[in-house]
């Protein structure tokens, strides 16, 4: 079982890599696109500079969480590594719980202003302008699973890419 649940989280992980990795790549292409229109047809498609910059939201946040996931965000541990073993992992806890505290954080004001937004729409593309923010939640989902992954010890800390 143990190990069934270490292929879920591993396919999880590999599932939030690839989708910011799509959305880098698609938006690269998209702007180069925009440029080649501009310089060279002398004409810029009209969606894509709305499209690039939501998808430059959604690559922003979704790498928050992959940020979490390999614990890459800044830590001061100068202090903390001063304290006994038992104290530093009670901080460590306690960081764990501030990041699944964050997450839920993200899912509940992110859903409000998803909801709070979503009848408007975007002037080019005329998507629901919700769809800008969708991704806090998302994000708030993705970091609330890694800090309760790591809160409860179900997923060993890694500091570097794998």
């Amino acid at each position: 079982m143990k190990r069934n649940f270490r292929k879920i989280l591993a396919y999880f992980d590999r599932t939030v890599e690839i989708l910011g990795a799509v959305m880098m790549f698609a938006m690269v292409l998209i702007v180069i696109w925009q440029v080649f229109g501009r310089y060279v047809l002398h004409k810029t498609p009209s969606w894509s500079e709305e499209v690039a910059l939501l998808l430059m939201m959604y690559f922003g946040f979704l790498s928050i969480s992959i940020g979490f996931r390999y614990q890459l965000h800044i830590r001061l541990t100068f202090i903390v590594d001063r304290f006994p073993k038992r104290i530093q992992f009670v901080l460590d806890k306690l960081a764990d719980l501030l990041v699944a505290g964050f997450g839920i954080l993200l899912i509940i004001e992110g859903y409000k202003f998803t909801v709070l937004t979503w009848t408007s729409t975007l002037p080019v593309t005329k998507l629901p302008t919700g769809v800008q923010y969708l991704i806090i939640p998302i994000t708030g989902v993705i970091t609330m699973i890694y800090g309760l992954l790591w809160l409860f010890g179900w997923k060993e800390k890694e500091t570097t890419w794998e």
